[in-house]
C-alpha cells in the first residue's frame, strides 16, 4: 500500500506543475486578446468607479437625446410609467415598441445594461425597435431603479412588476401574454437572468426564453478572466467590488439568491437561454460557468462566445441569433 501512493504521489505531482496559472496581463497582453481593429482601445485611459464618477455619468446620460430611429415609419413607441410592485415603489419608466397594427405578438421585456449603478434605455433604443419589427414582437425597454441608492433588490422588483404588467397588459399593448421573453445586457442581463428564476419560483408568468449578454454570472473573483483582466481600460474586474457593494448595500450578501443568476442553486425548470460572451471580458467565466450549469441541468441552451471583442462592444450577429431564438420559442 505504502508503495502504491508513493507511485501515485510521484506520478500527480509533476502534473499538478503544469497546471495553468493565471496572472493579471499587461497592457500588451491584454491588447493581443483583442482583434486587430479593436486593439487601439488597450491606450485609452484607466478610470476606476466612484460614486461621484456614477453621478456624472448619469448627468450625461440624462441629457442624451433619444436616437432617431431607422425605422420609425414602421414601428409605434409609447412612452409610459407602470406601477412599481409594491405601493412605495415609484412608477417604473418603460418604452414600448411595436410593429404598425400588432395584435396577438410575443412580449419581449428588455433591460439595459450599466454596472447596477447606471445606464439608459435610450442606449438600446435602436436594438429594441429592430427586436420588435424584425422578431415580430412588442418589446418593454424598462428603465429600472439603480444602485446604491437603491440596492438589491429594488431592480428585480421593477424587472417582476414590469413582468406582470406586461402580462396583465398584454392584450392592449398587442401582446400575447403567453409567448413571453426576457433579456438584457451586461447587469440588465443579470437582472434578466435572476427575474427568470425568480418568476418560476413565485409561479408567475411563464417566461419563454431568456437571453443574456454579456452577463455578470456572480461575484466570484477567482475566474481566470476575473484575474487576468484586473486592470483594463473599459469594464475591469478591479471595479467588481465596488460595484458589489453598491449593488447589494453595505449589509447585503454578495452570495444571496437572486442577486446575480450563478447564486441559485436549483437551475432546473428554467426557460431556455441563449447566452453571449467576449472573449476579452472579465465577465467572461462567470457567464459561461452559468451556462455550463444550464446545459448540465437539460435547460435548452446556446452559448456563444465572441473572441476578440472586449465587454460592451456590439457583437456580430448576435441580433440574428437572438431573433431565430425568439421564432423558435415564441410561436
Amino acid at each position: 500500500m505504502k508503495k502504491y501512493l508513493l507511485f501515485l504521489i510521484s506520478f500527480l505531482i509533476p502534473g499538478l506543475s503544469f497546471a495553468q496559472q493565471y496572472n493579471p496581463l499587461t497592457f500588451q497582453e491584454a491588447e493581443k486578446r483583442l482583434l486587430p481593429q479593436f486593439r487601439a482601445m488597450i491606450n485609452a485611459p484607466i478610470q476606476d468607479i466612484t460614486l461621484e464618477e456614477v453621478k456624472k455619468e448619469r448627468k450625461t446620460q440624462a441629457e442624451m437625446i433619444w436616437p432617431e430611429l431607422k425605422n420609425k415609419d414602421s414601428i409605434d413607441v409609447t412612452q409610459s410609467k407602470i406601477p412599481g410592485l409594491n405601493a412605495k415603489d415609484p412608477g417604473i419608466p418603460v418604452t414600448i415598441y411595436k410593429p404598425k397594427n400588432a395584435k396577438n405578438l410575443p412580449l419581449f421585456l428588455w433591460f439595459h445594461g450599466g454596472g447596477f449603478v447606471y445606464g439608459t434605455p435610450k442606449w438600446d433604443h435602436q436594438r429594441c425597435a429592430d427586436y420588435a419589427l424584425k422578431g415580430h414582437a412588442v418589446v418593454i425597454n424598462i428603465d429600472y431603479r439603480f444602485a446604491p441608492e437603491n440596492p438589491f433588490p429594488a431592480a428585480l422588483h421593477d424587472a417582476y412588476a414590469s413582468l406582470l404588467w406586461a402580462s396583465k397588459n398584454a392584450v392592449s399593448i398587442g401582446g400575447n401574454p403567453k409567448l413571453m421573453a426576457v433579456g438584457g445586457s451586461s447587469a440588465g442581463a443579470g437582472i434578466s437572468g435572476s427575474l427568470a428564476q425568480y418568476t418560476r419560483d413565485l409561479k408567475g408568468p411563464e417566461i419563454s426564453l431568456q437571453v443574456l449578454e454579456i452577463p455578470p454570472g456572480d461575484f466570484g473573483m477567482d475566474y481566470p478572466s476575473v484575474v487576468e483582466f484586473k486592470r483594463i481600460p473599459g469594464v475591469k474586474s478591479d471595479d467588481f467590488p465596488v460595484l458589489k457593494d453598491f449593488y447589494i448595500g453595505k449589509n447585503g450578501n454578495s452570495k444571496e439568491k437572486y442577486v446575480l443568476p450563478g447564486n441559485i442553486k436549483d437551475v432546473y425548470n428554467l426557460p431556455p437561454a441563449v447566452i453571449f460572451v467576449a472573449g476579452a471580458d472579465p465577465l467572461r467565466d462567470s457567464g459561461i460557468a452559468y451556462a455550463d450549469r444550464l446545459i448540465k441541468a437539460g435547460i435548452f441552451t446556446e452559448l456563444h462566445v465572441f473572441a476578440g471583442y472586449a465587454h460592451g462592444m456590439p457583437l456580430p450577429e448576435s441580433m440574428e441569433i437572438t431573433l431565430r431564438m425568439m421564432k423558435q420559442f415564441l410561436k
